[in-house]
């Protein structure tokens, strides 16, 4: 009865395990598409106020520089996720393979898995460590993505100030260039305006009265 019992719990328990994997994949899924919907309107945002700043080309391609690195790493995140539910897909087709193709020996096995799973506790351990790890990872994504959006938000808030500063010092030198020049063109008219004076011809004398 016993063995029966560890048999039926061996050939259930992936099936738990997969359901909990399968809710885990959806809800990154969920999750990476909800951090690219929010990227895409925040992006948006931005290259709408670049429009209102002095500097427009300059900011519109610090926002598209940053949009394509985090879109990049949401990418690499859906990629990541899809490479792991690709390879345990593959991991029981070959399972349900092996059983189709040795119905005979599924409780021979099962009852030699249970016998030795006494001796398989380290592996579970580290399975259930390196599980913790990952649901660890997977729950500081979202810091790590806010972390790297705030700093990226914070150099091109630095750039544009630079670039706004830039802007300024190079409107008062050609301002100070329009005030040197017309006070150039000042002097040279004031100076042709005495060299015009002094080459007019002397008056005339006024003629003697008549008797």
């Amino acid at each position: 009865m016993n063995k029966l019992l560890v048999l039926f719990a061996m050939l259930v328990l992936p099936f738990g395990l997969h359901a909990q994997e399968d809710a885990g994949a959806a809800a990154e899924r969920a999750r990476i598409a909800a951090e690219r919907n929010k990227a895409e309107a925040e992006f948006r945002a931005q290259q709408n106020a670049c429009y209102g700043k002095f500097a427009v080309n300059d900011c519109l391609s610090a926002v598209k520089a940053q949009r394509r690195q985090v879109l990049a790493d949401l990418r690499r995140q859906e990629i990541s996720l899809n490479d792991a539910q690709r390879k345990r897909k593959a991991a029981e087709h070959l399972r349900e393979l092996e059983q189709r193709t040795a119905p005979d020996k599924q409780p021979e096995q099962a009852q030699r898995r249970a016998q030795n799973s006494d001796g398989h506790g380290d592996r579970e351990s580290a399975v259930g460590r390196k599980a913790a790890e990952r649901a660890a990872d997977v729950a500081s994504r979202p810091a790590r993505a806010a972390a790297r959006e705030e700093q990226a938000a914070r150099k091109q808030a630095e750039a544009s100030a630079a670039r706004a500063q830039r802007a300024e010092q190079a409107a008062r030198n050609v301002k100070k260039q329009q005030e040197r020049l017309a006070k150039a063109e000042e002097r040279k008219a004031s100076r042709d305006k005495r060299l015009a004076e002094r080459k007019k011809p002397p008056a005339q004398p006024l003629p003697p009265p008549a008797d």
